[in-house]
């Protein structure tokens, strides 16, 4: 069956070769004429903020990359059409491709070369919208962080003066106490002088006189033994309130710290990719469009050449 075939295409192989030959010259002059077309491409990257030690977007991008597609790429042509652009071009604009890449959305507009400054216009207004969309909650948060580490630093500083005046009422009561302690023992030693003077021969009015001396230092050496062991407990109430204040003061300073950590992390909404302009690769594509044509020449050669072929046997 195959040597039939072959015989009727080397009868007719002027025929075949014209036909062949015109089609791909045809079809490879509607190649290389066809437009070229490029791609301006941008990328917008979500604020976050870290939650759990986890950077979090604002606002999941699969939501933003929505709302592009659905409001701010409508707005932002209208608001081109407003200012007199070429409905040709903003019909090219009107379906964008936006893909949502972790943190980042990713606009392609896929456009005539002559149509660049206007796709990037185009994109930088989606950009801008999105910005503006994302202000209030970045606000927010920017505010509370800065109010933590506002009430933290208070405190902080409140509870370091705390712990200051505690040290330094530590001082001065150690320093009376001390001061006491001194009179304390000058008394108890005056105490047994009087004692030793009362074991030894004395005259009755001597008696009532060191009697009433040793009454008077007894009640001064319980006076200040007790008034030793308020300084004692103060002390201690005090040592105790240091301590409990240094607790809350390194809590304090690690809420700042850590205030401190989140504002550092923290990353706003911002372009992260320009709208650029990338060129598609031309040459590859017209390779495998030049191959289609020479498949599509010949099967149209083949194909005239057996229309002919019949036609020619049914004459006969």
């Amino acid at each position: 069956m195959i040597a039939p075939v072959l015989q009727i295409l080397w009868s007719h192989r002027r025929l075949f070769l014209i036909v062949t030959s015109l089609t791909f010259v045809a079809l490879a002059i509607v190649i290389f004429t066809l437009p070229t077309r490029a791609t301006v491409r941008s990328a917008i990257e979500i604020g976050a903020a870290v939650v759990n030690d986890k950077p979090e977007p604002f606002e999941s991008p699969e939501h933003v990359a929505r709302r592009i597609t659905t409001v701010n790429g409508p707005a932002a042509l209208l608001a081109m059409a407003q200012k007199g652009i070429s409905p040709l071009i903003l019909n090219t604009l009107q379906n964008p491709s936006v893909e949502s890449i972790g943190r980042s959305i990713v606009i392609s507009s896929t456009i005539d070369p002559n149509g660049e400054n206007e796709a990037k216009q185009f994109q930088e207004a989606i950009a801008d919208q999105v910005i503006k969309d994302l202000e209030p909650p970045t606000r927010a948060w920017r505010e509370n962080v800065a109010s933590e580490m506002s009430i933290a630093t208070k405190a902080s500083d409140s509870l370091e003066q705390r712990i200051k005046a505690d040290e330094d009422e530590i001082k001065r009561i150690g320093a009376l106490g001390d001061d006491l302690q001194g009179q304390l023992e000058n008394q108890r030693a005056n105490l047994a002088k009087l004692y030793q003077r009362a074991g030894t021969p004395l005259q009755p009015g001597e008696i009532i006189v060191l009697e009433a001396q040793i009454r008077e230092l007894n009640e001064q050496i319980a006076s200040q033994t007790k008034l030793i062991g308020g300084f004692a407990l103060q002390r201690t109430e005090l040592t105790w309130d240091i301590g409990a204040a240094r607790r809350l003061y390194e809590m304090q300073v690690k809420a700042t710290a850590d205030a401190k950590f989140d504002q550092n992390s923290f990353s706003e909404t911002h372009v992260s990719l320009p709208p650029s302009l990338i060129p598609a690769p031309t040459n590859s594509r017209r390779l495998s469009l030049l191959l289609v044509a020479f498949t599509i020449s010949v099967l149209a050669g083949f194909g005239t050449v057996v229309l002919f072929h019949n036609f020619v046997v049914n004459r006969v």
